[in-house]
């Protein structure tokens, strides 16, 4: 079998090597499944492994040199994200963090492909434009036009955080790969608190391509299995939930087709109430990533994937996240003035309301439009 060639020259995120080694990590039992080519002017290149157990901290003080891009592929150990304080000043890392859902190597020769293709300029421009639509409305609506739904997020919180993945690598931070996510959640992305909500309220057609995920400890990989195939139907037909301070109270199926997958969200709640919880809602913009069939996101992947030309957002739920990723929601060429930024895994920003707000003045998400117009400012 012939390895998965690494080009570093292709990985545009990283930026010119700077007299930079170039540093690819992945698990001990697939380090011949790789080849890193030699092609990017680097001062160095080096292969390294990371296995389950290990502390990707420890690697990053004892085997990685600075200045360096790091990049890290492991399918078969959880990968955290190191504090930023960790990475170092002159260190860039990137990584595929592919291990809590299955992800074969085949999968993950098309996200590294997709990376390749990934424009971060225009990530970044997409990026700059969103914040400043989003800080000057009043608040945002999620339209799913087919299904009669529409839910309200009122955006203004200074306990939120909003966090972009998306666009250049800095020194000194990091990214998830494949890149192309703005997100908010009602605190840190690695902290998880059942009693803060994000204050959305209406309803909510859960429609696209289910992922599941499966933080340490979890789902065993055979429940997991068993658990997406009940929710792969919503890849066709809806399911409505109703949501009121971001908290899901009733869902009923939009056809018949997806009752079992209403019936698995249902048990899912009673098993574990955090499955109510909306926790996240993230802005897919990566228009290169062509969104694989089956349960392939990790914690980027498909997550950020949407057809060509559109925007989407993925809405989490529960404390080992359910991400739908709707393909008819969309957001076109928006945005936004960015915010200040803040250290952390992810850029993250504060969203600062207009010193002027009108009720009346909404962004909406709309869902069945042609692509390439899909936000809606309306006045």
């Amino acid at each position: 079998m012939e390895p998965i060639v690494v080009y570093p020259s292709r990985l545009r995120q990283f930026g010119p090597p700077e007299g930079s080694t170039f540093c690819f990590v992945t698990n001990s039992e697939l380090a011949d499944r790789f080849r890193v080519e030699p092609d990017g002017g680097y001062a160095g290149y080096e292969s390294l492994t990371f296995d389950e157990g290990e502390s990707f901290e420890d690697l990053l003080a004892r085997r990685i040199p600075e200045p360096a891009h790091v990049f890290v592929s492991s399918p078969n150990a959880f990968f955290q994200s190191p504090p930023p304080d960790r990475i170092g000043p002159r260190r860039k890392l990137m990584a595929m963090a592919c291990n809590s859902t299955p992800t074969p190597m085949e999968v993950v020769e098309h996200f590294l492909r997709v990376i390749e293709r990934t424009d971060p300029k225009e990530q970044q421009a997409f990026a700059d434009r969103f914040f400043e639509r989003v800080e000057a409305a009043d608040h945002l609506e999620m339209v799913d036009e087919a299904c009669g739904t529409r839910a309200v997020f009122e955006h203004f919180s200074q306990d939120y955080e909003w966090n972009q993945q998306a666009g250049p690598i800095d020194w000194g931070t990091q990214q998830i790969a494949p890149s192309g996510e703005i997100s908010v959640l009602p605190i840190n992305i690695l902290k998880f608190n059942q009693d803060l909500r994000l204050n959305i309220n209406g309803e909510i057609a859960f429609r696209g391509q289910p992922i599941l995920h499966s933080g340490t400890p979890s789902f065993s990989r055979e429940d997991q299995a068993r658990i997406y195939e009940k929710l792969a139907p919503m890849r066709d037909h809806a399911v409505i939930a109703a949501v009121a301070d971001g908290t899901i109270t009733e869902i009923r199926p939009s056809h018949p087709d997806a009752a079992s997958t209403a019936r698995m969200m249902q048990a899912m709640f009673e098993v574990d109430s955090r499955y109510r919880i909306v926790w996240e809602i993230g802005f897919a913009l990566n228009t290169s990533l062509i969104i694989l069939p089956g349960n392939y996101g990790g914690r980027g992947g498909d997550e950020r994937g949407l057809r060509r030309n559109r925007r989407s957002p993925a809405l989490g739920i529960g404390p080992h996240a359910l991400h739908p990723v709707p393909p008819g929601h969309h957001l076109s060429g928006s945005s936004c003035r960015r915010a200040r930024r803040r250290p952390g895994p992810r850029h993250a920003y504060r969203i600062d309301p207009p010193d002027v707000r009108s009720r009346s003045n909404p962004l909406s998400v709309q869902s069945g439009r042609p692509s390439g117009g899909a936000v809606e400012e309306r006045r």
